[in-house]
């Protein structure tokens, strides 16, 4: 898919009428400016706080801390495979290897529905590349998540032909004369790419009468005698409401692609009579992207029906996993995900059948400058849980933004323990009841990653390769941390300066003919791969693959002695600076049953300023009493820190911890 990042946002809603009490819930002891924070978990930075605000105060990340198994983290690192072996002469294979070797476990692929032939749906074409990739996933043991996806710039099987116009049309014909109709389908053939650059059949031809075809809308813009058009033919048509006829041949249409698909991957991965298929399903990529093929209003100058667009969501998964129910045998192992809460934050957790595990996210989020760009979709509070008018002046841009309550539309309505209710539904991991029993529902982050060049035009590949891997560091070791399953990065290849994972130069290696896994790899790895292969080995040493009942560590209180912080406020209590001691991220994962590694970072509001090392000095409660073993290690710089100062008293466990705006890995092991 080809889009410029800065240009999606997450839809933007209205406000839900509510009103808040005053409420202290920024940490009153940095209200006294007394370089002291006591509160660092408390339900109420989240759980007060309801849909319909924001604010540059509040930390909802703050709501809740919890220990993760370490195993859980390695399961988590994914990137998008995005090589196309059309246009590019890449080895898959070697691609595959660097990503193993840098601890990259999980790895997303689309298989749209227009690949499915139109005139055998049991067959997909032009399969070679496809295999090629999946079986390069598997040999390397990076399990592939297969994208189910209806792109309207070619979103179902269809053929297409081109043709030119045997008269003048002009703004606003709705009939028009071609030289040949051959092969048209009035309602399923139609016009291409005429106001979007790919969209198939976006005005459909709606009658056919000799040379003379009727439009589905008006044209908007003229078309001269002899101009070529192209012409698609669509399978199926766009959805309409579900109680149509049309709608019914439609999704059993996408089921037949379900099945294709399924039937395809297990083949080639050779997995037919396993338990585990050893691969995922997403269905749908984005809401916001390409996605008018789920409306069939869009194709028409006056709308054929009256309905809500969000049924076309539900039902379409409902139908999907009515399917995979209906032939459990073909889906043993497949882990089914909702694509259609990537950009919106509808879909909820309490709503989704039994079969669907998780609900997906693409969190992208480009610069934004304070006031000027203030957040309009909802009210604003300040420091006290009050509404306010007043907008701090600064510039973000850091991974984490989705996580903040910077907008209403927070992650963590949807990735936080606590179940939370708004537009008619109840959100939250936990918030789906089956049997009287609750079932989780995680998240994966099917996409997000940042573009340095987009950010800045004169940015160096070492800034933007840098700049990449200290996001990379901070999206995996606080979204798997903080509910997310999994992480994958956008996009595989992208260059250096884009979203590109693996280097350039390895991609160019990995052109070349006959090429084998270079014995030195070093000037290849890219700093993103380089950094997360460092953090993995960290987490796999003396690894506890069956710990699922991690301990849970609390941060009593942090004291820092140089008050420095993100922004200034107005010096009130209601509208203080944001220290960046309410900014200290504590990621407590546990190795085995006597060894935590645990990620800790000032969480910036812009990453590409770096920070200066920063003293904090933190009271944890939960080792166990004894001689503690304490190293902090520095993954971008592969260094560990001088040896850490800690004092032991009855409970705490009180440590001095340089810090920086990037994880530094707290390793405690009990002896």
């Amino acid at each position: 898919m080809r889009i410029h990042r800065r240009d999606r946002h997450w839809f933007r809603y209205g406000l839900l009428a509510s009103t808040l009490c005053a409420l202290t819930i920024y940490s009153a002891s940095s209200l006294g400016n007394n370089n002291v924070s006591t509160t660092y978990i408390d339900p109420a930075y989240y759980q007060s706080i309801q849909f319909g605000y924001h604010s540059h105060w509040i930390q909802p990340w703050r709501a809740y801390l919890e220990t993760i198994p370490a195993h859980k983290f390695l399961d988590g690192i994914g990137v998008v495979f995005n090589i196309n072996l059309k246009k590019t002469s890449i080895n898959p294979d070697l691609i595959a290897e660097m990503l193993a070797r840098h601890g990259v476990k999980q790895a997303r692929l689309e298989i749209n529905w227009n690949q499915i032939n139109y005139h055998d749906e049991t067959q997909i074409n032009n399969p070679d590349g496809i295999r090629a990739r999946l079986l390069a996933l598997q040999k390397h043991d990076i399990r592939p998540l297969i994208l189910l996806n209806a792109n309207q710039g070619a979103p179902c099987p269809l053929l297409t032909t081109r043709t030119t116009l045997s008269r003048n049309a002009n703004v606003g014909d709705t009939e028009i004369r071609l030289k040949d109709t051959t092969g048209i389908i009035a309602n399923y053939s139609g016009l291409s790419h005429i106001t979007k650059k790919s969209w198939a059949a976006e005005i459909l031809i709606t009658a056919v009468n000799g040379n003379w075809v009727t439009l589905s809308k008006p044209l908007p813009k003229p078309i001269g005698i002899g101009k070529k058009v192209d012409i698609a033919t669509l399978k199926y048509r766009p959805f309409s409401p579900p109680d149509t006829a049309d709608y019914q041949k439609t999704i059993a249409g996408w089921q037949k692609y379900v099945a294709t698909v399924t039937q395809f991957v297990t083949e080639t991965l050779g997995t037919t009579n396993s338990t585990d298929k050893g691969f995922d399903l997403e269905i749908w990529n984005e809401l916001s992207f390409a996605s008018d093929f789920l409306y069939i209003n869009k194709y028409y100058e006056k709308d054929l029906y009256k309905y809500k667009k969000n049924t076309i969501w539900q039902n379409l998964v409902t139908e999907t996993v009515n399917y995979v129910e209906a032939h459990p045998q073909d889906f043993q192992g497949i882990a089914i995900s909702n694509g259609f809460s990537n950009t919106t934050p509808w879909p909820a957790s309490s709503q989704m059948p039994p079969r669907i595990v998780a609900l997906n996210k693409h969190p992208y989020r480009s610069r934004k400058n304070f006031p000027q760009q203030e957040y309009k979709g909802s009210k604003a509070l300040d420091a006290l849980g009050n509404e306010t008018k007043f907008t701090p002046s600064y510039s973000i841009w850091f991974p984490e933004y989705f996580a903040t309550f910077l907008q209403t539309e927070t992650l963590l309505r949807d990735m936080a323990p606590f179940p939370s209710e708004f537009g008619g539904a109840v959100h939250g991991r936990n918030a789906r009841v089956v049997n009287g029993k609750v079932l989780p529902t995680t998240i994966w982050i099917t996409e997000v990653n940042i573009h340095p060049q987009e950010d800045d035009s004169s940015v160096t590949e070492a800034q933007a390769l840098a700049l990449k891997a200290k996001a990379a560091m901070r999206y995996f070791c606080f979204y798997l941390n903080k509910g997310a399953e999994r992480v994958y990065l956008y996009n595989v290849l992208g260059g250096n300066k884009g979203y590109g994972v693996v280097q350039d130069n390895f991609a160019q290696y990995a052109s070349q003919i006959n090429t084998k896994y270079p014995q030195q790899d070093q000037e290849y790895v890219s700093p993103t791969l380089l950094t997360t292969s460092r953090i993995v080995e960290q987490m796999k040493d003396g690894l506890d693959p069956n710990l699922n009942n991690p301990r849970q560590l609390e941060v009593v209180f942090i004291k820092e002695k140089h008050n420095n912080s993100q922004f200034q406020g107005d010096g009130s209590k209601a509208h203080p600076n944001l220290y960046n001691r309410e900014l200290f991220t504590f990621l407590p994962y546990q190795v085995n049953e006597q060894k935590f590694v645990i990620p800790y970072y000032v969480m910036t509001r812009d990453i590409k300023e770096d920070l200066a090392p920063e003293n904090y000095e933190l009271a944890i409660k939960g080792f166990r009493a004894g001689k503690l073993q304490v190293k902090i290690y520095d993954p971008l710089q592969d260094r560990y820190l001088p040896e850490v100062a800690i004092k032991q008293q009855k409970d705490q466990v009180i440590m001095n911890l340089e810090t920086t705006d990037y994880p530094y890995l707290l390793i405690v092991d009990e002896q």
